[in-house]
């Protein structure tokens, strides 16, 4: 794996990439490879999570940014979407670093690069970066201890963001008389999220702790959403939503407390958008992991289903490439460039539950249009990746897999996570018995042919 995951830089603060030094040699590459691309002299805007390390982690960045003659803009902490939000709307700076680790927990953190239209920044820049970083001597390029100065814009940019996503509702009584849950997973959108619901005349509660610095992610959020779904049943609300650490993730719980994921959201959005005109090319983007129901839904409406590894950025290529305006992931980032440039858990939570307040059916049924094939998940914890085609062991098992699975429809995918030291195997198909059995067998198959850390 490079040094780019699926969604930038992340791993254990303090040690490889993420120690000060590296930070601070990994941005001031970011500010050259802006430089090299003709983003000179705007300024980076740096926002972040609520990790105990954002901080400091914001200093180091700020130092490798001014190292390489780039001015610095701090947002503060800001959901991811709202720091993509900020440079679009504001068309004149160079690029962004969110300081974040996602839905990792709290002993972690990462930096997602964007660039200066509020979209993740090109293979290419980010090819570039990597190949200064990896070039660079240790004479200490990006060190500057000289004393930090910032341009504060938080208040300008919460505030901006804020009042953004109530811009696309019919007003302060789109959701008037509806109780929802608000799970902000002690994250970013601890403020924004409950601030947005009410802004459109929910009746918000608020189930997810105070942010500390090491409670993001802990039993609450995107991740585990669990506790949420429990929260709408025990309070007898309408809806309940939970976003992830930094924000760009969602989940949405029924009155039912049945938790739906990226998959029915688009599902339901697909139709919605087909029905109403606006959904372009008659094709959705996924990944390879979007479960099996949601690509029968998708086909069954005479639309076109695109598969793609995994990762928004490569959803947003492909919906680029073909000209389309819908995507997502079943872990819940949903891509809808005609909202937003990235993927915003809170605004496309705000989007679909103002088109369900519309109808006189109740959420469940709306967002539980899309079938969803019984699927099982294994993580395995891995040192080294070797290629899994050079695992004899590991390829008997899967041969083995896929010649019962193929005749009921089922499929499997093995991959190496582009964030975490894990393979995932991912087991789907109708046959729930003979999907879990399927699961455990690669699981073990994949333990004893890995090296472990």
């Amino acid at each position: 794996m490079g040094l780019f995951g699926t969604d930038g830089v992340r791993g254990r603060v303090g040690e490889g990439v993420l120690t000060p030094g590296a930070v601070r040699a990994l941005t001031f590459c970011f500010g050259r490879a802006l430089q090299e691309a003709g983003e000179v002299p705007a300024a980076v805007a740096l926002a972040r999570d609520t990790r105990l390390s954002g901080a400091s982690l914001r200093d180091s960045c700020a130092q490798g940014l001014r190292g390489a003659g780039v001015a610095v803009v701090d947002l503060g902490v800001l959901p991811t979407p709202g720091l993509s939000w900020w440079l679009a709307e504001r068309g004149d700076l160079a690029g962004g670093i969110m300081i974040t680790a996602s839905h990792n927990p709290w002993h972690d953190n990462g930096l997602k690069l964007f660039a200066g239209d509020g979209g993740k920044v090109s293979d290419d820049l980010q090819a570039r970066c990597e190949q200064l970083y990896e070039a660079q001597s240790s004479t200490g390029d990006g060190d500057d201890d000289s004393p930090l100065a910032f341009v504060d814009r938080h208040e300008d940019a919460f505030q901006g963001y804020l009042a953004s996503l109530g811009r696309d509702l019919r007003g302060p009584d789109t959701l008037k008389g509806r109780r929802v849950v608000a799970d902000t997973a002690a994250g970013a959108a601890f403020e924004i999220l409950p601030l947005a619901l009410s802004n459109a005349g929910a009746q918000v509660v608020s189930c997810a702790p105070t942010p500390d610095g090491r409670n993001i992610n802990a039993g609450w959020g995107a991740v585990e959403p669990q506790a949420m779904a429990q929260r709408v049943v025990a309070d007898g609300a309408w809806a309940g939503v939970a976003v992830d650490g930094d924000g760009d993730r969602i989940m949405l719980a029924d009155e039912l407390g049945r938790v739906h994921d990226g998959d029915a959201l688009v599902g339901f959005l697909a139709a919605s958008m087909q029905e109403g005109g606006t959904l372009r090319g008659d094709q959705v983007v996924g990944t390879v992991t979007s479960n099996g129901g949601l690509e029968s839904f998708i086909r069954a409406r005479g639309l076109r289903f695109i598969r793609t590894p995994v990762g928004d950025r490569n959803i947003s290529a492909a919906m680029a490439e073909h000209g389309l305006n819908l995507g997502g992931e079943s872990s819940g980032h949903i891509l809808t460039p005609d909202l937003c440039p990235t993927g915003d858990g809170t605004r496309v939570a705000l989007h679909i539950l103002a088109l369900a307040a519309t109808s006189a059916e109740p959420l469940s049924a709306l967002l539980g249009q899309v079938p969803r094939f019984p699927a099982a998940n294994r993580k395995v914890r891995v040192g080294a990746r070797p290629p899994l085609e050079s695992l004899p062991e590991l390829q008997e098992a899967v041969a083995r897999c896929e010649q019962r699975l193929t005749p009921t429809g089922g499929r499997l995918l093995l991959r190496y996570s582009g964030t975490e030291p894990i393979l995932r195997v991912l087991v789907e198909g109708p046959d729930e018995s003979l999907v879990e059995e399927c699961a455990d067998h690669l699981a073990a198959a994949a333990a004893s042919s890995l090296p472990s850390q």
